[in-house]
């Protein structure tokens, strides 16, 4: 199959500059110093801080995702646009769709190479028990699925945008309001019901119904599912959103992880959809 030339040349310009090679080292430095620090912990509770660090491991790839991808896929489109290289790509036998797909494998390389790179440091993990190889994959597989959704809103950004400086803060604060926005959100409202209850004799608790659901886009409640599932915390998501309301039976919650994975993934397809028909020049 033939390879996406717009991903074998930005692959190559990764490969010809240090900066990618650095970064994947004080990535894997920092969780071999988990790791370290974990081992140096151990002394009768090997399965405890086996999960600890695992634990550790998996946030601190997702704060990589969330600090890296805005500001390379945020200057994908807008920069060719800047170097008045985008008409000269739109020229070429390559639809839009192969543009915008091939900007955003270019990505999302650096988080393959980081995650498959930290699989020897956080496969340490499994020399202890606690953590099985299922589970090690069904993080990096997570940790991906949030590359792409994140990835995909920096891509339409750089399309819709003119400036790559605009096209990349609009992207780093969406993230920033899909991690603690949604969540901010759900608990201000909450603060305001329960302020609201203390005036009111029949005041039952707070209930927030359907606007729970927002934490579906949120991709760090997705990972805090997961984990909980993996590791001793399986009823986290109820518990979290037992401060909403009363969702013990709700199967909205209770598969929360997968369902919220299905949305980003959908959310994904339709921002570059739309990155791809603004960038296409045969657009009505």
């Amino acid at each position: 199959m033939r390879k996406n030339p717009v991903l074998e040349n930005e692959m190559k310009r990764y490969t010809r500059n240090m900066k990618c090679a650095w970064i994947i080292l004080g990535v894997n430095l920092v969780l071999g110093l988990f790791a370290l620090i974990a081992q140096m912990g151990l002394s009768g509770r090997e399965n405890y801080m086996t999960i600890q660090c695992y634990v550790l491991m998996g946030y601190g790839l997702f704060l990589a995702i969330c600090i890296l991808i805005p500001g390379l896929a945020g200057g994908a489109i807008a920069g060719e646009r800047e170097r008045k290289t985008l008409d000269l790509l739109l020229t070429t036998h390559l639809s839009p769709w192969k543009i915008i797909l091939g900007k955003l494998e270019s990505s999302l390389c650096l988080i393959f190479l980081i995650s498959f790179s930290t699989l020897p440091v956080i496969g340490l993990v499994l020399i202890y028990g606690g953590i099985t190889l299922v589970n090690l994959f069904q993080l990096i597989l997570n940790l991906v699925i949030t590359g792409i959704f994140i990835g995909s809103i920096g891509i339409f950004y750089s399309a819709i945008m003119r400036k790559t400086t605009v096209a990349v803060i609009l992207s780093y604060v969406t993230v920033v309001l899909l991690v603690l926005g949604t969540v901010g959100i759900l608990f201000g409202i909450g603060y305001i019901q329960q302020m609201q209850g203390m005036y009111q004799e029949d005041f039952t608790g707070i209930r927030l119904g359907g606007l729970v659901y927002l934490l579906y886009f949120n991709p760090a409640v997705t990972l805090y599912g997961l984990i909980g599932q993996q590791t001793t915390n399986a009823y986290g998501l109820v518990r979290l959103c037992g401060h909403f309301g009363d969702y013990s039976h709700s199967f909205g919650v209770e598969h929360m992880v997968e369902l919220s994975i299905l949305v980003q993934l959908c959310c994904s397809v339709l921002l570059l959809i739309a990155a791809g028909r603004h960038i296409n020049p045969m657009r009505k």
